[in-house]
């Protein structure tokens, strides 16, 4: 199979992958879907199963499909499962396939299969459409269907494995970013490309997938650098007469949303060309395409953020809620369940624990280093408690969150976003008892946050202190100038995916310096002050700016100038030309002014 590029408007037919019973290849796939000449038909129990290629013997027994068996023989790997479907790979020695099966759990499952056809069925036969298109597919070669009076309930359907193919959204995650250059960068161009033809025969087809995005495309290689697109997952594809350019546009961001965070702009606007070169309908306006997909992508990213943001507050597959008569908590599922049981009785164990250092004890915070199993492994962790500042602190948890909480949230939307820190495990509350505190007792006294240590990585300010003064002078202005640049990016994601951070300062920040082979990594921590806000006001920003400026004013041999680069690598490319940056730069001094001065009331030092 190739994905060569064929003349505008045209998508010469894609064989599908050929079947293998064995060493015997048989021929690509039928005209018709799940019908006589080339298909069989044979019934167990209540289930009938069509079946081509000689697969009736491989797949079925006496009693039906011989899943159970080959469970026995573990052959079988659950990859998904859930209320909907269940989706096993079974390794045979004919080779590998994939099962779908598909359940009826409430009366609107039951009811749509009666309307619709089963899913098994609309799969199988949309497969055969998009091998018609051009696009590579799934090879169906067993569809099964449980039927009472004819009524369909569940259903299954059996396709070949693909060999040697990735999803494409582990692909790029993982493997993509390990490849020396310059073949990194032409993966990443024909990928584009091959991406883009792939999208542009769906729309020239009237399909739309619905759940368009790049885990549900896979890809393989024919050489080392010529990438084949195959779709599966094809229950969402819908059809209709003509696809318009608001819904492509709509459709197109909906798999931008992948690539807006891992790719350049350079690759975007390849994909967009060729799209746009394979498409039978010219758009009304093409100069203002990019843009609005662009900004389609932007509205969809925030949604799916503040949707991933709210995972840490309730039972999951990513958290467990836990809960005491004296204290109340949420933990990741990495975290062992046996021992945030234990710290509900008793929040304060680690303190005491043989193995623990104490980092920090003062009115406000008790922070120790410890270990705990996290994924069965022990691993180090930072242990923090809130203490209690003011008597009123429990009242004041009536109208906001807590420290600890607000911190906790903070870390899951650094972490929806992409924006690096470190992995928060757990989250406790503690609360008295009504004869302690007839009052309050309702409301948290201590909270305590368990966070995972970043291995060899500095707070910048120690990095500054101890590091960076002890380097020659050539080589500090070196690194100053690549830390110059890594802050400045660092900020402007921070600030681009709308977040700020109160106390962005360089205690705030962890650095792991660069090595020669990997740049300088940096990562935010002391997470109380980030606040979410779309679209992120100036004030907050230039407040941010200010604060870490301040913070980094004692680094030496940093000049205005560096400060001026940090500003122009902060600022988005469009506000260069219009000189925006000096009001910029008038904002951010005005807002350092005001925190000085501030400072100074209370009788606070700079830091």
């Amino acid at each position: 199979m190739t994905l060569c590029t064929p003349k505008k408007g045209t998508a010469p037919p894609v064989a599908r992958p050929a079947a293998t019973i064995g060493d015997r290849e048989v021929p690509a796939g039928p005209k018709r879907m799940f019908k006589p000449p080339d298909w069989d038909w044979s019934q167990a129990g209540e289930v009938g199963w069509w079946h081509r290629w000689g697969w009736g013997a491989v797949l079925l027994g006496p009693e039906g499909l011989r899943l159970s068996e080959w469970q026995q023989e573990g052959w079988v790997t659950t990859i998904k499962s859930g209320r909907q479907r269940i989706v096993y790979r079974v390794d045979l020695p004919e080779g590998p396939v994939y099962i779908k099966h598909f359940l009826v759990p409430d009366r609107r499952a039951k009811y749509r299969q009666w309307v619709r056809r089963g899913k098994g069925r609309n799969e199988g036969r949309r497969s055969e459409f998009l091998a018609s298109i051009g696009v590579a597919t799934i090879t169906p070669v067993a569809l099964g269907e449980q039927r009472k009076r004819k009524f369909l309930f569940e259903n299954y359907l059996v396709t070949l494995g693909i060999r040697d193919a990735t999803p494409l959204d582990e692909f790029v995650k993982s493997r993509l970013p390990t490849l020396p250059e310059p073949l990194q960068s032409r993966i990443r161009r024909k990928l584009a490309e091959s991406l883009a033809t792939m999208t542009a025969r769906l729309h020239n087809a009237g399909l739309l997938h619905q759940d368009f995005h790049p885990g549900n495309v896979l890809v393989r290689f024919a050489t080392d650098d010529t990438p084949e697109l195959v779709m599966i997952d094809l229950d969402a594809l819908r059809r209709s007469r003509d696809v318009s350019w608001k819904l492509a546009l709509q459709n197109l961001a909906l798999l931008n949303q992948f690539f807006w965070l891992r790719s350049s702009r350079a690759d975007r606007y390849r994909f967009l060309k060729v799209y746009l070169e394979e498409r039978t309908e010219t758009p009304p306006d093409v100069a203002g395409v990019a843009r609005r997909i662009e900004d389609s992508t932007r509205l969809w990213a925030e949604r799916l953020w503040q949707r991933w943001g709210r995972r840490c507050r309730t039972s999951n597959k990513y958290f467990e809620i836990f809960a005491r008569d004296s204290a109340w908590g949420v933990a990741a599922r990495d975290l062992d369940p046996d021992l945030m049981r234990a710290l509900l009785d008793d929040p304060d164990r680690p303190f005491r624990a043989d193995g623990t250092t104490i980092l920090k004890d003062s009115r406000t915070t008790t922070v120790a280093e410890t270990t705990m199993l996290v994924n069965d492994q022990p691993t180090a962790v930072i242990y923090k408690r809130f203490n209690r500042k003011k008597w009123l602190d429990p009242i004041l948890a009536l109208f906001r969150p807590s420290r600890a909480w607000r911190s906790w949230q903070a870390a899951q939307h650094l972490a929806a976003r992409g924006i690096p820190t470190p992995h928060n495990l757990a989250f406790l509350a503690r609360y008295r008892s009504f004869a302690n505190d007839p009052l309050f007792w309702y409301l948290p006294h201590e909270t305590y946050l368990i966070t995972v240590k970043e291995q060899d990585a500095v707070p910048l300010s120690s990095y500054v202190r101890d590091t960076l003064t002890a380097l020659p002078p050539g080589v500090r202005r070196e690194r100053i100038r690549s830390l110059t640049g890594s802050l400045a990016r660092l900020v402007r994601t921070l600030h681009e995916r709308s977040l700020s951070h109160r106390d962005l300062k360089s205690s705030n920040i962890l650095i792991k310096a660069a090595d020669g082979q990997k740049p300088d990594e940096l990562s935010l921590i002391d997470l109380v002050g980030v606040r979410l806000h779309y679209p992120l006001p100036w004030h907050r920003r230039a407040q941010n700016l200010a604060r870490l400026s301040l913070s980094l004013s004692t680094v030496p041999d940093r000049t205005r100038s560096d400060a001026l680069h940090f500003l122009r690598l902060y600022l988005p490319w469009g506000l260069s030309p219009l000189s925006d940056w000096k009001s910029r730069w008038r904002s951010i001094e005005r807002a350092i002014g005001r925190k000085i001065r501030r400072n100074a009331r209370r009788g606070r030092p700079l830091s």
